[in-house]
């Protein structure tokens, strides 16, 4: 029966830390995306096409799921404060205490539902947001709202489009290798259109290497649409691409999801690129749930006194929002060092969450049982 009743006050808490983290959740979310509603009506006024509203709702929800892994510590502090505040000021936190249940045991159920919030994002949310990313990407080039041209790096190879004021190219290479400021491919595909999608040759190489704005083809084949082949030992193909420029608009970390992240790393490595901002990506939606019980446990420090005098009471709720706000721009420091390559990738992105949950456990054992 003992077991039972503590089961019940477990989905009590757990439950109503859920509501306080929805609460607070959408509140940023929904900040996130009028903004974003706002600033895309303006940009979108400017263009020669009319881009339905759809789109720019979309694009409001590309921009929420963006800062979606960024903006949950933070939505997790605000909410274990609000928690913890509502359960002292209703005395329920006094009663929990008053029947024995120490501070590790309430905060069991609300540590785990912060490990499966960041599970969640992890494995759920992270390819929502991969697959949006996608279509938005599709609707801007139809809309003609980025006019840049695109490319794909997958674990198939390297997919591009390139555009002129008469015609656009779709090159696809099975695999690429940078060597310096050159590129290298293999089995090289090209496909040739006219603005309005109508095939117009088709280019095969064996080999090809970019250099100094210069593609160069070996062993070629150019089909046009009749069928008729023409082929070439070497053929120079003009093109705006650079190494540098493929290296600069690979595919952002958040375009992938945490099931494709690390097929794509291992290729990105091995065709001779950095891709160090992935696995930096990677490893913060790994370790996730351990930043979001960092942030929990902060609150918890700074939440849950007994002591009801009101003005000491939003004196430690202030703090606690301040260091916890401190040390989620710290961690986002280091990470971005490790991003640079000066400290190991793995260290900066456990450093920061791993010392704040030992240093919270230790102010909480001192605190709650002397």
């Amino acid at each position: 029966m003992k077991i039972k009743k503590y089961n019940i006050l477990y989905k009590f808490l757990a439950i109503h830390f859920i509501k306080s983290f929805g609460l607070v959740f959408c509140c940023i979310a929904g900040i996130i995306g009028l903004f974003s509603i706002i600033d895309n009506l303006k940009s979108f006024a400017n263009k020669a096409r009319d881009i339905p509203f759809s789109v720019t709702i979309q694009y409001a929800l590309l921009d929420i799921s963006y800062t979606l892994t960024t903006t949950l510590p933070l939505s997790v502090l605000l909410a274990g404060i609000l928690t913890f505040w509502k359960l002292s000021r209703t005395s329920e936190l006094t009663v929990i205490r008053s029947i024995g249940i120490s501070v590790w045991q309430f905060l069991t159920p609300i540590l785990g539902t912060c490990i499966a919030i960041g599970i969640l994002n992890m494995t759920v949310l992270s390819p929502i947001g991969s697959a949006l990313q996608k279509r938005v990407s599709r609707l801007s080039y139809k809309y003609e709202i980025t006019h840049s041209n695109p490319l794909l790096f997958s674990q198939n190879g390297l997919w591009l489009k390139e555009k002129s004021d008469l015609s656009q190219s779709f090159i696809y290479a099975e695999y690429i290798k940078k060597e310096g400021n050159v590129l290298n491919a293999k089995n090289l595909t090209i496909f040739i259109t006219d603005l309005k999608n109508n095939f117009l040759k088709r280019i095969e190489a064996d080999s090809a290497t970019l250099k100094n704005r210069r593609l160069i083809l070996n062993k070629v084949k150019i089909i046009d649409p009749k069928l008729f082949i023409d082929e070439f030992d070497v053929y120079d193909y003009p093109t705006v691409l650079t190494v540098d420029k493929i290296e600069e608009n690979s595919s952002e970390p958040e375009s992938f999801s945490f099931w494709e992240l690390p097929g794509f790393i291992r290729f990105f490595e091995k065709s001779g690129f950095s891709a160090r901002k992935h696995l930096s990506y990677f490893y913060t939606l790994l370790f996730l749930p351990l930043t979001l019980c960092a942030m929990l446990l902060i609150s918890a420090i700074f939440s849950i006194s007994p002591k009801r005098n009101q003005a000491n009471l939003i004196f430690k709720l202030t703090g606690g929002i301040l260091i916890g706000f401190g040390v989620f721009f710290m961690d986002q420091i280091v990470r971005a060092i490790g991003t640079s390559g000066r400290i190991p990738i793995f260290i900066a992105n456990i450093t920061i969450p791993t010392v704040t949950i030992l240093l919270c456990i230790t102010i909480l054992l001192y605190e709650e049982d002397g």
